[in-house]
């Protein structure tokens, strides 16, 4: 892809954002500059009371019975011969004390719940930010069409290249957290990203075995806390395999420190797209074939961006996770709708399978 055809897709892209746009301009400007170089070398080209009870049905406890044995008096002796003991001996009755039963006490189970989702409405929309490049761009026509029909979500793109280092990223999500304040926030980045393992290690990020602890400290941690510092949930799309061996070796770097975060993190969930994206041929596939021996296009010529049946079959793993995890709203007919006509799925770059 050329440098001015790029610029004619971000374009596209940015019109995406709605009232957004004025500020993602700035920040675009500024990344689309900054990463140009690296961006497009890898990708542009082909882009979850332990309490004591006493047993159910178990004998009362029982005081055992307590009887006093009879306490005889025995008379001083005479204080003389002539002075005989004139009082009888005095017998105390036996006191018995009565038997003193204690009820059973029971300790109801104590049960750890975890609250479920709530079920979002017209008043209380489910709010829902797509985060990521222009791979991410594809992806939300299809996820807003499945999720927005009835006013109950409401789905928002946010342009977010690559994470946290850029301050015009930073401004950018500091403000969405602000004003939209998503419950979910959706990442799906690889392109740029991927330039941080470059510049941090050359093209092969396996050949430095220290890239990724930096990485995670210093970039990927941070930024999932920044994101979730308001309550958001997580998910992560990991990146499927894509043409350009150079990208799927830092996609493979960087795909394995995304799935390691739910151990990190229990707000963040992991999506796989490469199943959708690949089929079940191992590589890259840009057409697969569905049970019914129907054959889709899921990528563009150049390898990377979406094509609207890849944009669907990925949109439905996506929806059906949101529905599951989140109780999202998905509307049925979402698959064949308009969004498929949209300017991110060029039909010169997206020919009949």
């Amino acid at each position: 892809m050329g440098y001015l055809s790029g610029l004619r897709r971000w374009g596209s892209v940015l019109a995406m954002a709605g009232a957004s746009a004025p500020k993602l301009v700035v920040a675009f400007a500024v990344l689309f500059t900054l990463s140009v170089g690296a961006g497009y070398g890898v990708g542009a080209q082909v882009r979850t009371d332990d309490s004591t009870s006493a047993a159910p049905g178990a004998s009362p406890a029982t005081e055992a019975a307590t009887t006093t044995a009879p306490l005889t008096v025995v008379p001083d002796p005479p204080a003389s011969p002539e002075e005989p003991p004139t009082e009888a001996p005095t017998t105390l009755a036996p006191t018995t004390l009565a038997p003193t039963t204690v009820a059973p006490t029971t300790v109801a189970p104590t049960t750890s719940t975890r609250p479920g989702p709530r079920v979002p409405d017209r008043e209380h929309p489910l709010r829902i930010a797509l985060a990521g490049d222009s791979v991410m761009a594809g992806l939300a026509p299809p996820v807003k069409a499945a999720l927005e029909a009835d006013g109950t979500a409401q789905v928002r793109f946010v342009l977010t290249p690559s994470i946290l280092r850029d301050p015009a990223v930073r401004y950018t999500w500091n403000t969405q957290l602000a004003e939209f304040d998503p419950e979910i926030v959706i990442m799906f980045v690889g392109t740029w990203e991927s330039g941080v393992i470059a510049k941090g290690s050359g093209p092969d990020a396996t050949s430095d075995p220290n890239w990724r602890t930096g990485y995670e400290r210093d970039i990927l941690d941070p930024w999932v806390q920044l994101i979730t510092s308001r309550g958001a949930s997580v998910v992560w799309i990991a990146n499927p395999t894509v043409k350009s061996d150079e990208a799927n070796a830092m996609f493979g770097a960087l795909n394995a420190a995304f799935r390691d975060l739910p151990g990190r993190w229990p707000q963040v969930s992991i999506v796989e797209a490469n199943p959708a994206l690949n089929g079940a041929l191992a590589g890259y596939h840009d057409v697969v074939a569905l049970a019914d021996g129907t054959r889709i296009r899921t990528r563009q010529i150049d390898g990377l961006h979406l094509c609207a049946g890849g944009a669907a079959l990925l949109g439905r793993v996506l929806v059906v996770h949101l529905a599951d995890a989140f109780a999202a709203p998905v509307h049925d007919g979402w698959e064949t709708g308009s969004w498929r006509t949209e300017s991110v799925y060029p039909p010169q770059s997206c020919p009949a399978p």
